[in-house]
C-alpha cells in the first residue's frame, strides 16, 4: 500500500471527481477552474477524505475564505506607507466605504470615505479619495486615546491643590 497524505488524497480526490466523472460545483453548478474543497475548513477538521470534501469552482472555494484585514464601516487610519502624490492627512480616522477584491494581484483594495462618519457634508459616501485605493499594509486600525483618571492622588495638604488667587492672599 502506497504512503498516503493530504496532497496525494486531494490528487487522487481531483483525478476521480473532476477528471473521470466530471462533477460540476456543488455550490453553484459551474464547471470552469474546478478544485477539490474542503466541507469544514481544514484549520477546524484537518481531515481529507470524500466524506469531508466536495467539488469547488475557484471562486467558491475562495469566497469561504476571510481574506479581508478590514471591512465595510471600519474605522482606519492612515499611515506613512502611502505615495507622496496621495494628499491625504495621515492619522485622521477614516471609514472604508467599499472593498474590492483583486483576482490578478490576490489582494484587497480599500476606499476610503472623507471623514470619520465615512461621508461629506452633503451626505456622499464617496466624495472621499475615490482616485487612490489603499491597500491592507498602508491603513491601520483606529483606536481612540483612552483618557482616563489620574493614577496617582494628591495628598489633602498639597500646594498645587490651592489656585493662584488664593496663594497670593
Amino acid at each position: 500500500m502506497a504512503y498516503r497524505n493530504d496532497r496525494t488524497e486531494r490528487a487522487r480526490l481531483s483525478r476521480l471527481w473532476i477528471v473521470e466523472e466530471d462533477r460540476p460545483c456543488a455550490i453553484c453548478g459551474s464547471r470552469d477552474r474546478r478544485e477539490i474543497g474542503h466541507i469544514t475548513p481544514y484549520n477546524v477538521e484537518p481531515v481529507t477524505d470524500e466524506a469531508h470534501c466536495q467539488v469547488e469552482c475557484y471562486a467558491c472555494n475562495r469566497g469561504k475564505v476571510k481574506r479581508s484585514k478590514f471591512t465595510l464601516g471600519d474605522r482606519v487610519v492612515v499611515n506613512g506607507r502611502t505615495p507622496a502624490y496621495v494628499t491625504i492627512t495621515r492619522h485622521t480616522p477614516r471609514r472604508v466605504v467599499s472593498v474590492r477584491y483583486d483576482y490578478v494581484k490576490e489582494c484587497n483594495f480599500y476606499t476610503l470615505g472623507s471623514n470619520g462618519r465615512g461621508e461629506t457634508a452633503d451626505g456622499q459616501p464617496l466624495e472621499g479619495f475615490r482616485l487612490y485605493q489603499f491597500r491592507s499594509y498602508q491603513l491601520l486600525p483606529y483606536e481612540p486615546r483612552k483618557y482616563g483618571k489620574r493614577k496617582y492622588r494628591m495628598a489633602p495638604g498639597d500646594s498645587r491643590l490651592t489656585s493662584k488667587s488664593t496663594a497670593r492672599k
